[in-house]
């Protein structure tokens, strides 16, 4: 007997993951989720917590690696229909967690409200850049929360204002729990400013980032340590862009972003992430730690091997 009886209508088994994410790569999903409502959400988590399920959240995909051999447990996804609502009151804005991050610059640039064009060119849902708190060096989606809802893993309803978040450099408090809106304030200004500033933005991304390959962005997070360049810079220096590993490559254009070519595996990501830990712990002493979220991977296989 299924863990899931009588939620056959929302819970799927064996769902191909690789159309799913940006990288266009992995395996399948043990058990699959699209709850219609947070009621739905919420009776799918508790019933997955009862039978001791492991939970993950997926939103678009955008920086996350699948293994080949795919993810054991449930993976949800919230519905657009039903998790992308936007109303706002002045510029005090509510958003579902389903919504499109992108869509989200956008309408508020077409509104006239200033304060997001600091995600201009971000990928994914809103959800999933709250948890990671995603952003650039023109500001990140942190900044502009005032209160966030969801539920936590076990179906529990949580509420917590901005300053309970734990919003830091490409990371959140929220990791570990379904977000399923949030609340933020904008500034009022006028259209045309905003477009300006998103346009801008955008094209200086077009211009360093290799935006129309099968990417999932930056691949390592920048080195905290004072004087240490960022990851990508620290890559080049080692000359390592169009380094290839398989189907996976190492962009020209911007070295911290990884290209899987058509025909690529999960484990030409892994051994290419591999050979750049290792070579920028050897040459530069620097352990780059990873942006993208990797489901399935053993850990192991990721880390630097130097004797």
């Amino acid at each position: 007997m299924p863990w899931f009886r009588g939620l056959e209508s929302i819970v799927r088994e064996r769902v191909p993951l690789a159309q799913m994410n940006n990288y266009r790569v992995g395996g399948t999903a043990e058990f699959f989720a699209e709850p219609p409502g947070e009621e739905a959400l919420s009776m799918v988590l508790r019933r997955a917590a009862d039978e001791a399920v492991p939970v993950r959240m997926l939103g678009h995909g955008t920086n996350l690696l699948v293994a080949d051999e795919g993810v054991s447990g449930l993976i949800v996804r919230l519905p657009k229909h039903a998790f992308s609502d936007l109303t706002h009151e002045g510029t005090h804005v509510t958003v579902g967690a389903g919504h499109s991050l992108p869509g989200l610059v956008k309408w508020s640039a077409n509104a006239g409200y200033a304060g997001l064009e600091c995600l201009a060119g971000v990928p994914g849902t809103v959800g999933a850049a709250l948890r990671m708190n995603a952003g650039g060096k023109y500001g990140e989606i942190g900044a502009r929360v005032t209160r966030v809802r969801g539920v936590e893993m076990d179906g529990t309803p949580f509420d917590c204002a901005r300053e309970a978040c734990g919003f830091v450099y490409r990371d959140s408090g929220l990791r570990g729990r379904i977000v399923t809106r949030c609340e933020m304030d904008v500034e009022a200004s006028d259209a045309e400013a905003c477009w300006t500033h998103v346009r801008s933005i955008l094209a200086e991304k077009s211009a360093t980032q290799p935006l129309k390959d099968r990417s999932g962005g930056c691949v390592f997070k920048n080195p905290k340590r004072p004087n240490t360049p960022p990851a990508g810079k620290i890559i080049d220096l080692m000359g390592m862009k169009g380094v290839r590993i398989g189907g996976a490559q190492v962009s020209t254009k911007h070295a911290n972003f990884l290209i899987c070519h058509p025909g690529a595996k999960a484990a030409d990501m892994v051994a290419l992430i591999r050979l750049i830990r290792e070579r920028a712990l050897l040459e530069c002493g620097v352990e780059l730690e990873l942006e993208i979220e990797t489901w399935g991977v053993d850990p192991d296989a990721l880390k630097a091997r130097v004797a």
